[in-house]
């Protein structure tokens, strides 16, 4: 069996046309999103090896784990790592994304590749700064890892500080800032799926 029958089999259990999908995928993966035509293709079988990052796309889209698109097909007994691997890719400084400059020591740098489906960011806030309030569409999702320092992050009302080493994943639609109260610099790292810019 091929991994367009699960994907058309996930897709109608769902009651969504391809047109419908091709409009969830456009509204969180804008001009990265997979379009109608290659679904279609994926579908029929003409793919004859689809890519990881198309599989992954559809697989956030409808919810499901990739291992569903898998079951069945003659990818399921093969290491999901191998076909990663064949997915790689290095992004060098110099080709990174964009700097946002919040202040003069609050500074937020895109480090993933322009042509991904999500963004990850590295955050630098010097002593006693902040970032500006921020709230993203319904469905976003930040995950924030501390790699030094201390980090205060305030989502409306609610505050939780951060050390080196700890973790916090947040529903980035709810009103939400970045703060280091300290006299230390503190840095992080961040991901944001799916991309929104």
């Amino acid at each position: 069996m091929k991994i367009g029958n699960n994907l058309k089999k996930i897709r109608k259990a769902q009651g969504l046309k391809r047109s419908d999908l091709v409009k969830k995928l456009r509204f969180a993966y804008g001009e990265n999103a997979l379009g109608y035509r290659t679904i279609q293709r994926i579908e029929r079988g003409e793919n004859l090896k689809e890519r990881l990052s198309s599989l992954l796309q559809l697989a956030y889209i409808l919810g499901v784990d990739l291992n569903q698109l898998y079951k069945g097909t003659e990818y399921e007994d093969k290491a999901q790592l191998e076909e990663a691997a064949k997915e790689v890719c290095i992004t060098s400084s110099k080709a990174r994304g964009g700097i946002f400059r919040y202040s003069d020591s609050a500074i937020l740098e895109i480090i993933s590749p322009k042509n991904s489906g999500y963004v990850s960011m590295f955050l630098s806030l010097g002593p006693n700064s902040k970032t500006r309030q921020e709230q993203d569409p319904e469905g976003t999702i930040k995950f924030v890892f501390v790699i030094g320092g201390e980090i205060t992050i305030v989502v409306e009302e609610l505050e939780r500080t951060l050390r080196k080493g700890d973790s916090v994943q947040l529903n980035s639609h709810r009103p939400h800032h970045f703060e280091n109260r300290t006299r230390g610099k503190a840095t992080a790292i961040l991901y944001q799926n799916p991309k929104r810019f």
